[in-house]
């Protein structure tokens, strides 16, 4: 970053929580540079039906089918994504790209901050706290750990 001044490129990671909204409403008032791009990026976990080795076969493949609907429904949603890119995309703003992911959501937020060789990673703080973020970790942690850019967490 040395001899760069501001923010060419920024990534900014959705999920549709409250947090992650106004994640997006302080991004977007962020002074943007000349041709300045926001890539903002959701993940979507894929379904993993539990172990139905003792399920008769036909209800196996209506569980089976039912989680491939959900994954789908969940990929075809755009919402969090339309409402993290919309407030980016104006005349003398923000460029705003849009990029739905499927995976585990830090490593590929961390890929997207890799690709789009951004300057800035921003995030919402969902709010985990006790044995949930024990068990199940936080994104905003591991953003904080790992990345290679500063990263800016939204409360």
């Amino acid at each position: 970053m040395a001899g760069r001044v501001g923010l060419r490129a920024v990534v900014l990671a959705v999920d549709g929580s409250p947090h992650s909204r106004r994640a997006a409403a302080f991004a977007a008032r962020l002074a943007p540079p000349a041709g300045g791009l926001v890539t903002v990026v959701s993940v979507v976990e894929p379904v993993r039906p539990p172990s139905m080795a003792l399920l008769p076969a036909s209800i196996r493949g209506r569980l089976v089918g039912a989680a491939a609907e959900l994954e789908r429904a969940r990929l075809n949603a755009g919402a969090a994504l339309d409402r993290g890119r919309r407030p980016h995309d104006g005349e003398g703003g923000w460029r705003a790209q849009a990029s739905v992911r499927t995976g585990v959501p830090l490593a590929e937020i961390l890929r997207a901050v890799k690709e789009a060789r951004a300057d800035l990673l921003v995030l919402g703080a969902r709010g985990t706290g006790g044995l949930a973020r024990v068990l199940l970790g936080s994104v905003a942690d591991g953003a904080l750990r790992l990345a290679t850019v500063p990263v800016l967490v939204v409360k």
